[in-house]
C-alpha cells in the first residue's frame, strides 16, 4: 500500500514538474489531474520559491523548497519523509514556460473554469521525445489554469491569491528521515 501511495504522488509530481519552469506568486488552488482514465483531486500551495502539493485523501504530499534546493516527499501517516537535492527538471514552478519547451504558438484566448486565459500550443522535449501540449495560462493569476498532454491533463480551480502560511512548507514536527525509500520522482 505504501508503494502504491508513493506511486500516486509521484505521477502527479511528474506531471506538475513537466510543465513548470519558475515560481509563481503567493496562491492556493484545487488541482485535478488525469492520466488515462484515472482522475485525482488535490490542492496546491505556492509561495515565493516554495510549493506544496497534496493529493486527495492520501497521507503523502510533496514540498519543494527552492530556497533550500530540496525536494521532500512526506508520509504524514508514518511521520517520515524522503529528501533529495532539487534539480532543475524537478523544480515545480508555475510559470508560462513549460519545462523542456522547444516551441510555443499563441492560438487564441479562452475562458477555462471561469478564468480568461491565453491558449498556447507548446512543443516540449522529454528525453529524445517531443510532445505537443495545450496550455491555458491566466495572466491575472500568472498561473496555468489548464494543461493537456497526449494522455494526461492538469486543471486548476478555485485559485486564491495570498494568505499562504510559511508553515505549510516545513516538515511536520517529529518527522524522521526515511533512508530506506527512494522518492518516486527519481524512478
Amino acid at each position: 500500500m505504501k508503494k502504491y501511495m508513493l506511486l500516486v504522488c509521484s505521477v502527479f509530481v511528474f506531471l506538475f514538474v513537466m510543465f513548470s519552469q519558475s515560481f509563481a506568486a503567493d496562491l492556493v488552488a484545487d488541482i485535478i489531474t488525469k492520466e488515462g482514465k484515472v482522475t485525482r483531486n488535490g490542492k496546491i500551495y505556492v509561495k515565493d520559491s516554495k510549493c506544496r502539493v497534496e493529493k486527495g485523501s492520501t497521507p503523502i504530499y510533496t514540498i519543494v523548497r527552492g530556497d533550500k534546493g530540496l525536494y521532500w516527499q512526506v508520509n504524514s501517516a508514518e511521520k517520515t519523509y524522503i529528501e533529495v537535492k532539487l534539480t532543475p527538471d524537478m523544480k515545480p514552478t508555475i510559470e508560462e514556460k513549460i519545462f523542456g519547451e522547444t516551441g510555443r504558438k499563441l492560438v487564441g484566448t479562452e475562458t477555462v473554469n471561469g478564468y480568461t486565459a491565453k491558449k498556447y500550443e507548446v512543443t516540449a522535449k522529454k528525453g529524445k521525445k517531443a510532445e505537443t501540449i495545450q496550455q491555458w495560462f491566466s495572466t491575472e493569476y500568472n498561473f496555468p489554469v489548464k494543461v493537456v498532454g497526449s494522455n494526461w491533463s492538469v486543471e486548476y480551480k478555485n485559485i486564491k491569491k495570498g494568505g499562504v502560511s510559511d508553515s505549510l512548507f516545513e516538515l511536520p514536527a517529529g518527522a524522521v528521515l526515511d533512508t530506506m525509500e527512494v522518492p518516486d520522482v527519481l524512478h
